[in-house]
């Protein structure tokens, strides 16, 4: 777990308003998960993450296919994020988690100079154009998979249907509900009527 923490916290380091955010929730157990990696401390006085014992209070998990979504430079779905524990801490994780970005022409600066960083970087983005491309369509393609032809993974309009389905079938059951308690109250009634006259 250390290694994730001094990762996360070195992710931290490029965005010193990211950190002086969590600094606001110093003395905080939380834990962020991003398939394949899980960050589980507490949060320092400066907004770094150290190691702890115990539960976290609030986490953020993100689904596999939301992280592959955001490789892809979209949005995940907001049902792809799971909110656990305090929910106004795990809202901020979340919200944080979605500023961060790894700087690399930034940690390849130090090794081999500014200049010629920023010109790797630009030879990888150029290079990885028509291979990156394809490796983009191939993950589309594959979450496109997984919501057609193999449904692990519901449409928003498919979830949201459901729901609606569910909030009637509730409605219509208090409905049934409340119709058989007048209808035990009439034959109650109508009981006592009869043994009253009888």
């Amino acid at each position: 777990m250390r290694v994730q923490i001094a990762l996360f916290n070195h992710l931290l380091k490029q965005h010193p308003a990211v950190r002086a955010d969590l600094a606001a929730h110093a003395g905080r157990r939380i834990a962020l998960q991003v398939p394949p990696v899980r960050v589980a401390g507490v949060i320092t006085d400066e907004g770094w993450l150290a190691a702890c014992e115990g539960a976290p209070e609030a986490g953020v998990r993100v689904a596999t296919g939301a992280a592959l979504t955001a490789l892809t430079g979209r949005q995940p779905d907001l049902a792809d994020v799971v909110l656990e524990g305090d929910a106004t801490l795990a809202t901020t994780l979340a919200r944080l988690l979605g500023r961060l970005r790894w700087d690399a022409t930034e940690d390849l600066s130090r090794v081999v100079g500014d200049m010629a960083a920023a010109r790797i970087a630009g030879f990888v983005r150029r290079s990885a154009g028509l291979q990156g491309e394809m490796a983009w369509r191939l993950v589309e393609n594959w979450l496109e998979h997984l919501r057609e032809e193999a449904p692990l993974l519901a449409r928003n309009h498919e979830v949201a249907g459901f729901v609606h389905q569910v909030d009637t079938l509730r409605d219509d059951v208090e409905r049934l509900e409340k119709r058989l308690r007048l209808l035990e109250a009439e034959a109650l009634t109508q009981r006592s009527d009869r043994t009253d006259q009888g």
